[in-house]
C-alpha cells in the first residue's frame, strides 16, 4: 500500500539533527554541541572591547556543531523572542554560559532564554535546513530544500 502524501512529507521532514545531512556524510555530521566544545570557546568579555548591546533574546536555545572532517563551526538556534519566530545565527565565536550570551561572527549578542532540552523541535530541524540552503551549503550536504 502507498504512502498518503501527507504520510510521504512527513517521511520527507527530519526528525533529529543527524538525519538533516544526507550527502557526504563521510565527511560531515551535525549533532548538538558538546560542554566541552562550548569550553573551548573564549569569555565574550575577553573578546568585546566595548560593550555592546544584546541583539535578542533566544529561548528553546541549543547549540549546534557542524563538522566538517574535524573543522567545527557551532551555531544557536531557537525563538527569536521578540519576534518570535525560529531563528539560527550565524558562527558563534565567544560564549559566556554564566551570564547566558553568546556573540557571533557577524558581531550579534545573544542573550539564552530558556534552554531547549534533547533534540530540536521540527519547527527548528526545519529552519536548519533552509538555513543550510541560504548559507549555500544545502545543496552540497543533501539537505531537504525548505524555504520561505
Amino acid at each position: 500500500m502507498e504512502n498518503t502524501p501527507e504520510e510521504a512529507v512527513k517521511e520527507l521532514i527530519p526528525k533529529s539533527l543527524d538525519e538533516i545531512i544526507h550527502a557526504n556524510r563521510d565527511t560531515c555530521s551535525l549533532s548538538l554541541s558538546t560542554s566541552d566544545d562550548l569550553d573551548e570557546f573564549p569569555m565574550i568579555v575577553e573578546v568585546v572591547a566595548n560593550q555592546k548591546s544584546i541583539s535578542a533574546n533566544l529561548n528553546r536555545w541549543r547549540f549546534v556543531c557542524l563538522n566538517n572532517n574535524g573543522a567545527k563551526a557551532h551555531f544557536l538556534t531557537g525563538i527569536h523572542e521578540a519576534q518570535n519566530c525560529v531563528w539560527a545565527t550565524s558562527v558563534i565565536v565567544a560564549v559566556d554560559l554564566e551570564h547566558g550570551l553568546a556573540l557571533t561572527r557577524s558581531g550579534s549578542i545573544y542573550q539564552l532564554g530558556t534552554k531547549g532540552e534533547g533534540e530540536p523541535e521540527p519547527d527548528i530541524l526545519l529552519h536548519i535546513c533552509a538555513q543550510f540552503h541560504n548559507w549555500g551549503i544545502g545543496k552540497m550536504l543533501g539537505v531537504l530544500h525548505i524555504f520561505y
